[in-house]
């Protein structure tokens, strides 16, 4: 199959590296493409320590042969194919990696993830400190809530636009790319009709809920359907991030860690990456 790497399948993905001085390379099968972005090819782009297979790879140097593949089917479907044409044969194969054989017969990108510096690869770092960033929010706000210089004002986070303004303001101050309110086509039920944070270049969109209640959990929930339905309308989307603040006053709030993933909404996929602040 050929693989779109700008709106790449999330299953099935195999990677096998080999260090060099040893003997047998080590193998990851059945990964999901998120996951195999976060642990091998991000760490693999900046050049950061990565594990495989329990085993650590400090540097790039050290690899002397890598390779990722994508396949229709998990690793023990060709496994097992491989074991039937064996007794069908009457041999004994007792010499193959089972995990080797996904890494043979699947779509070979190795050199369009790791080594071309393709479109795929220069947008997903980006995406990921921006991420960081919502993640860090409460730290932020949490030093300008008490400033200890007399008569200076302390920051406050009171509602989402508080949230919003100052998340604008941290990622406009790391990000090269331009940071704005993009306006959206409006859409029956939808409540707004802007985004609260775009970056266009990244495809990426910022849903800022701020919680004040633990009765909140339905009416943020009911408000997700609702957001999805409207964010597809916008041409550039490839990721957003639902951050939901203040979200330990809800009842349960590990509940809309289910959210996380790929979702599909009138024929635009997109990623959506659920941030509990």
């Amino acid at each position: 199959m050929a693989i779109d790497l700008d709106n790449p399948p999330e299953k099935y993905w195999h990677c096998s590296v080999k260090i060099a001085g040893e003997r047998n390379p080590s193998y990851v099968n059945d990964l999901s493409f998120s996951e195999l972005d976060k642990t091998i090819v991000q760490p693999w782009l900046s050049g950061h320590a990565f594990a495989i297979a329990g085993k650590v790879v400090r540097t790039n140097s050290a690899v002397s042969e890598i390779k990722v593949t994508c396949t229709h089917y998990p690793m023990q479907h060709y496994a097992d194919q491989h074991n039937a044409q064996m007794r069908e044969g009457g041999i004994a194969d007792f010499a193959t990696n089972r995990r080797s054989i996904p890494l043979s017969v699947g779509d070979d990108v190795t050199n369009d993830l790791l080594f071309s510096g393709g479109k795929c690869t220069q947008y997903e770092p980006d995406v990921a400190s921006v991420l960081r960033l919502c993640q860090r929010i409460p730290f932020a706000a949490k030093i300008l809530a008490v400033r200890s210089r007399k008569g200076k004002q302390s920051y406050d986070i009171d509602d989402e636009y508080d949230v919003q303004d100052l998340l604008h303001a941290v990622i406009r101050a790391y990000t090269k790319y331009s940071v704005q309110e993009d306006p959206l086509p409006k859409v029956a039920g939808a409540k707004a009709s802007r985004a609260d944070v775009s970056i266009e270049e990244l495809g990426l969109l910022i849903e800022v809920k701020y919680v004040r209640a633990p009765d909140d959990q339905k009416r943020i929930f009911e408000e997700y359907s609702q957001d999805l339905v409207l964010y597809a309308q916008w041409a550039h989307l490839k990721t957003l991030i639902y951050l939901i603040y203040n979200s330990g006053d809800l009842r349960e709030p590990e509940a809309f860690e289910k959210l996380n993933g790929f979702q599909e909404v009138g024929g635009r996929r997109f990623e959506v990456k659920i941030v509990l602040a």
